[in-house]
């Protein structure tokens, strides 16, 4: 079975590339003719040519995305406002300029140089004076898993870029002054040899790869048990997203068989080998002989730890991209599923092939509504 290929990943590589670079990339948002762009460019490396540029093509009123914790630190408050009722949108700051270095701080250089201010790690409040002529926007933590916008895209995508996370953008405008929509949008991009970005790209990537600095999962330890004659892999993982530790249990299987995979979700009565009277406990020990026996993968998912933040994104894309990380963080590249979940359907994404339920099997599913 052929892999399938991540065209998220690859969109958000070929956007990573040209932000460490120093050159633009349109961020897209919406659907067919009511797609929108904003141009980014990472702050860090922002010149006086592409600011210049950004203020042609664009409304002129640039945007300094960067997260809410970073502003704090570099004591920039934000604009009083009405409404305080959607705390988790972003809030624009009082303007800024750096504080040395430039001149009135409204052309290209000046506001190139205040950029790389507000991306550098040494900069400290009194780095900056206020008002200004780039306007800081910050970023509530979880970025496009918490809201999917275009400033929040800015600093996730400079985050996996590998740099500061800290991002020039701007409105894509017409030269009628209106907002640039598609299919203008692609033409747009092609003649200036930019990469395009779509929002649902950057949170494909955080749910099934990371933020650039963390992977979506990682492996904490594995060990090999012993059923009889029978060897089990057992590795966990610690889920980046949730704070959860997961578990997968792997049998051997013959060489060129895609490996059927179980998955079995944490109920009330917690972990099912210490669980008594558990129904989990039945179907969890059935699954893990079965595997034992003919080989395959089962999947034990536990919760979210109470900690953990809550996204908007629906909860079975978190489950699927937790599930699909691990496989591919174990080598799978296809695989079939042989039971049914409560909380997600696993689908053929990134670089993981994964067929359907076979025709025939003995349920080894976890019936978690009875809980």
């Amino acid at each position: 079975m052929t892999a399938h290929s991540c065209v998220s990943r690859l969109a958000i590589e070929r956007a990573g590339a040209a932000l460490r670079a120093g050159t633009p990339v349109l961020v897209v948002n919406g659907t067919e003719d009511q797609v929108v762009a904003d141009v980014v460019i990472a702050a860090a490396h922002a010149t006086p040519h592409w600011t210049a540029w950004l203020v042609r093509f664009t409304s002129g009123l640039i945007c300094a995305a960067l997260p809410a914790r970073r502003a704090e630190e570099l004591d920039l408050p934000t604009m009083a406002r009405d409404d305080d009722s959607n705390v988790e949108a972003p809030t624009f700051a009082v303007a800024v300029d750096a504080a040395s270095g430039i001149g009135t701080g409204i052309s290209a250089t000046d506001r190139a140089r205040t950029a790389r201010v507000l991306a550098s790690d040494s900069s400290r409040p009194g780095d900056l004076v206020r008002p200004g002529h780039v306007l800081p926007v910050r970023v509530a933590g979880c970025g496009v898993l918490k809201r999917r916008g275009s400033a929040e895209a800015t600093v996730d995508l400079c985050d996996i870029a590998g740099l500061p996370p800290v991002g020039l953008t701007a409105a894509l405008l017409g030269e009628d002054g209106e907002l640039l929509r598609e299919p203008a949008v692609s033409v747009f991009a092609q003649n200036h040899r930019l990469p395009m970005v779509h929002i649902d790209n950057v949170v494909h990537h955080r749910l099934f790869h990371g933020d650039g600095r963390r992977k979506r999962v990682m492996l904490v330890q594995n060990r090999l048990d012993q059923l009889g004659s029978r060897t089990i892999k057992t590795v966990d993982f610690e889920d980046q997203l949730t704070g959860a530790r997961q578990t997968v249990f792997i049998g051997a299987s013959g060489p060129g068989i895609d490996p059927d995979v179980y998955v079995v979700e944490e109920c009330v009565h917690r972990e099912p080998l210490l669980a008594s009277g558990c129904e989990c406990r039945v179907e969890f020990e059935r699954c893990y002989q079965r595997i034992a026996a003919r080989g395959g993968v089962l999947v034990y998912l536990r919760p979210p730890i109470a900690s953990a933040p809550r996204f908007s994104v629906a909860q079975s894309e978190v489950v699927q991209g937790c599930i699909i990380a691990m496989l591919l963080e174990l080598g799978f590249t296809a695989v079939n599923v042989a039971n049914s979940m409560h909380n997600a359907r696993l689908t053929s994404r990134c670089d993981l092939a994964i067929s359907g339920l076979p025709v025939v099997s003995e349920s080894c599913g976890l019936s978690a509504a009875a809980h």
